[in-house]
């Protein structure tokens, strides 16, 4: 494996980075802080519509898709690096560049030319958002225990149920629902995908709130919702399959969650650095300075199993297993992150700005809330990094499987 960069793809990460250097202000810290109060996450929609369309007046949307559907037919490394520096500055935007990924992908897969032509350039353009409807209350990681019903009537399909977890699904303009066909099937071969316009009749949405207060989630009702039956994705009760390539596509995951941390880290190591106690900076205390090393290494570690899934999927290999190392370790890397920020600071680490809002920081009144309140919002907001994208153990259990090839646990007896 070669770890260095063409002088193409080095000279692509310099206009990124140049891109953002320009469309961020200096100060900019990541959208992350501006979570805490009720109106951010409509700041933060209206801000990241704006910066969705720069980012398609460059072609940086669908970057490795055909041409003819808007995409630049650039190799996969270079959009490697487009989301490792996006994510890295913790840029708006990229959530819209994410769920293109996640559905776009799976619209080029499995969709009819039709629907490539009708769904696919106005995601590169930037005028759509897409949310991707998978989690119910009853199916999360065991996502073929999904009920909410599809029932074709003619010419179109009716839906009933409920989703929940759904990312921005109140901002969202469609998403791809993986629904239940066949209830009579053995339950991985009775679902099937459709695209749902989530502004039509019978969609009611409540808004999920989170520990940290954004309210970025939400549960979705679906009452006699009615799709016209061209809107199915691949083969009908053909579902699973679908499924298999979506979290395939979301196979880089766990290092997008290491690029997020990895600037924490940076800034934590800025801070220790900066900050004296007792006459002597912070770094100069042996404990912290092993304790940041050590996680200067697992960050580094996490990267690096991100590139090999990368490698090997550019190489022909399957991904599967490296991606599942790599959902594991980034999600309690994160976690181990954030509970050493929250140590290093202290009784600091708990408070954020005066108002909740870091863009209206005062000196004065929020001297006290170090690094913008930063850890305190990592702390509350890595809990579900191993949960989300499928549980940790659910992970595990597939490398025991599918790594180890260990044989499976056997079911308990009744």
């Amino acid at each position: 494996m070669d770890f260095r960069f063409t002088e193409e793809e080095e000279a692509f990460r310099k206009e990124v980075r140049e891109f953002l250097d320009r469309e961020l202000p200096p100060d900019w810290p990541g959208i992350d802080p501006d979570q805490y109060h009720e109106d951010a996450f409509d700041h933060i929609h209206e801000v990241s519509r704006e910066m969705q369309k720069k980012l398609a007046a460059k072609g940086w949307l669908g970057l490795t898709w055909p041409k003819r559907y808007g995409g630049q037919e650039a190799p996969l490394y270079k959009q490697m690096i487009l989301e490792e520096e996006i994510t890295y500055r913790g840029a708006p935007g990229y959530d819209a560049y994410q769920f293109i990924g996640g559905c776009g992908d799976i619209i080029l897969e499995f969709g009819t030319e039709e629907q490539k032509q009708k769904y696919l350039p106005p995601m590169t353009r930037g005028e759509v958002k897409w949310a991707t409807a998978m989690s119910e209350p009853n199916a999360g990681s065991d996502l073929a225990s999904l009920q909410l019903r599809a029932d074709l009537q003619g010419d179109y399909f009716i839906l009933n149920g409920q989703k929940t977890w759904q990312s921005a699904a109140h901002r969202a303009d469609f998403a791809p629902v993986y629904c239940r066909t066949d209830p009579e099937a053995y339950k991985h071969r009775g679902i099937s995908v459709i695209i749902v316009d989530l502004k039509s009749p019978g969609i009611t949405m409540r808004p999920l709130e989170m520990m940290t207060g954004l309210k970025a989630f939400c549960e979705v009702f679906y009452d006699n919702v009615k799709v016209p039956r061209e809107n199915l994705l691949g083969e009908l009760n053909g579902g699973w399959a679908i499924v298999m390539a979506a979290l395939g596509h979301e196979r880089t995951y766990g290092l997008q969650l290491i690029l997020n941390i990895k600037r924490d880290l940076d800034l934590l190591v800025k801070y220790c650095k900066e900050t004296t106690v007792n006459g002597e900076p912070l770094a100069k205390d042996p404990l912290i300075r092993n304790r940041l090393a050590d996680m200067a290494i697992q960050v580094d570690v996490a990267r690096t199993l991100g590139y090999k899934v990368n490698w090997q999927v550019l190489t022909g290999q399957s991904p599967v297993v490296t991606a599942n190392q790599l959902k594991i370790l980034g999600g309690e890397v994160t976690q181990r992150v954030a509970r050493l920020g929250m140590q290093i600071l202290g009784l600091y680490g708990q408070l954020g700005p005066v108002g909740g809002n870091w863009r209206q920081m005062d000196e004065t009144k929020d001297k006290w809330a170090r690094l913008g309140g930063r850890m305190k919002h990592l702390y509350l907001s890595t809990v579900c990094n191993t949960i989300a994208g499928g549980t940790t153990e659910v992970a595990r259990n597939g490398l025991a499987t599918m790594g180890l090839q260990l044989p499976r646990e056997p079911k308990a007896k009744k």
